[in-house]
């Protein structure tokens, strides 16, 4: 066999492992990779979940808090686990495959940070300390963003103070009562971020080499001398495609921008909220390639004036890219509800291929074949968080198996009925991707799993296949010296 780790972590990675195998698992020592395994398995019984949960073993505490199959409510069991790695797991949570957020229940963020707040902590020095606990709360792409705007009604003063870093965020009755708040150093800070919204920046950095204004320059209110100085001055030239943003920049040094010879900035311009569709049409802007299904909104603008079906009906890509987003949850797409379906079949065969994804991607009641042809289409980063949108195909993939695209070729795991014979065929593909794929397809002959156990490269991925038979995984355990029978 191969690794005895690698075949134990895909034995509890296995969709079709018995809770026996599970729960037998667990009274041994299991090492960091097996752990890895139960963070990835797509479920547990309740009776496991239980045994997981008491472990003495944080890692296996870990794997269960940090598992995006499990549900929220069970994990939340964690957020005040005595270990603050675990408990910092539990809210950071992993990713799904199909990449959609699984925020844990609202009462799970209190109790969060009251235990954040109050828990004394290990005596003998913790890894994390309070503040490295609450920067994970606010980084996790999974917690929502009602949640860290509720800390300015915390009853702790330390969340109260740390609301005021997100102070244009809130809403006005909040930022009142922060300004007013009984705690002298919560009120201090409300008071001067209520200022520095409203005041021009002075403290650029204008050295040739200067990184750290940048922000600033996106956001703030910026003199006149300066805003000239950056667009038509001696600044960095980085600083220009901050500026070109800048929603407080004069209009005439936005005309300037608006034929300056870089197409990123002429681009930025472009999405500015207040041009009308003839202005933007006047700009000769080059929308650029969407590269990440996972962070579409890097070009697509955030403060847009409008709707989404105003957005969708833009002539400008972003535009319908931002409308193309519209409707889900998590940060990175827009509140708004989802779209008619007409529009919806619009954006679908956009001709600008980031529309069209954007759309798959995040919309419900695209056709299957615009949802597979949108997959083939694009070869950016989480391509294959489309294959998990309702409705996507999976019978008759089988015929991508001579496919080029090696991305095309994996599809065919996710094809029930294809047979032995092409699904061995793809076991010595050259592209390491497809092979490890396909070795995880229960098509492959069971004869052909033990053999495949032996393999230093395939054999982890064979202790997935759900056609691996029960007493293999046990003997697989046996191997790893788990005792039997407990």
């Amino acid at each position: 066999m191969s690794g005895i780790d690698g075949l134990v972590a895909g034995v509890l990675g296995n969709p079709a492992v018995p809770g026996e195998a599970l729960l037998r698992a667990l009274t041994g020592e299991l090492g960091r990779v097996a752990c890895n395994g139960l963070a990835e398995a797509t479920a547990f019984p309740q009776e496991v979940i239980e045994v997981m949960v008491g472990h003495p073993d944080r890692r296996v505490r870990m794997a269960l808090a940090g598992n995006p199959h499990v549900d929220p409510v069970q994990r939340a069991r964690l957020v005040t686990d005595p270990d603050r790695v675990v408990a910092v797991w539990t809210v950071r949570g992993g990713r799904h495959p199909d990449g959609d957020p699984r925020p844990l229940p609202d009462d799970a963020y209190a109790r969060f940070l009251s235990h954040v707040m109050w828990s004394e902590g290990d005596p003998d020095g913790d890894l994390l300390t309070r503040d490295e606990m609450m920067q994970e709360l606010v980084a996790s792409p999974d917690t929502p963003s009602h949640i860290y705007r509720s800390f300015a009604r915390r009853p702790e003063a330390e969340l109260r103070l740390m609301a005021c870093w997100w102070w244009e965020s809130h809403v006005m009755v909040d930022r009142v009562a922060l300004t007013l708040d009984p705690v002298r150093g919560v009120r201090r800070r409300a008071r001067r971020a209520a200022f520095d919204v409203r005041r021009c920046l002075t403290d650029i950095d204008w050295s040739p080499t200067g990184r750290g204004s940048e922000f600033f320059i996106s956001h703030r209110p910026l003199t006149r001398a300066d805003a000239e100085r950056i667009v038509l001055g001696d600044a960095p030239p980085h600083y220009r495609p901050y500026a070109a943003g800048n929603s407080h920049l004069p209009a005439d040094l936005v005309a300037v921008l608006a034929r300056d010879p870089d197409p990123r900035i002429r681009y930025r311009v472009s999405i500015r909220p207040e041009l009308t569709e003839g202005q933007r049409a006047a700009i000769d802007y080059e929308v650029p390639a969407l590269a990440d299904l996972d962070d579409p909104m890097q070009l697509v603008p955030r403060c847009l004036v409008g709707t989404p079906e105003e957005w969708a009906r833009s002539r400008h890509p972003a535009l319908r890219r931002r409308a193309a987003c519209s409707g889900g949850q998590g940060r990175a797409r827009s509140d708004a509800g989802a779209l008619a379906d007409e529009l919806r079949d619009a954006l679908a065969v956009d001709p600008d291929l980031g529309v069209r994804v954007l759309t798959c991607r995040h919309q419900v009641g695209v056709a299957p074949e615009l949802l597979l042809r949108a997959y083939r289409d694009f070869h950016g980063c989480h391509r294959n968080r489309l294959t998990y949108r309702p409705g996507f195909p999976t019978h008759g993939l089988a015929r991508f198996a001579g496919d080029p695209d090696p991305g095309m070729r994996e599809l065919v795991l996710r094809d029930p009925g294809a047979s032995a014979e092409v699904v061995l065929g793809l076991l010595a593909d050259p592209e390491r991707c497809v092979r490890t794929a396909l070795a995880r397809h229960p098509a492959v002959p069971v004869d052909r799993l033990l053999v495949l156990l032996d393999d230093p490269e395939l054999g982890p991925y064979a202790a997935r296949n759900p056609a691996l038979p029960v007493e293999v995984m046990h003997r697989i355990l046996d191997a790893a010296g788990v005792p039997r029978g407990v």
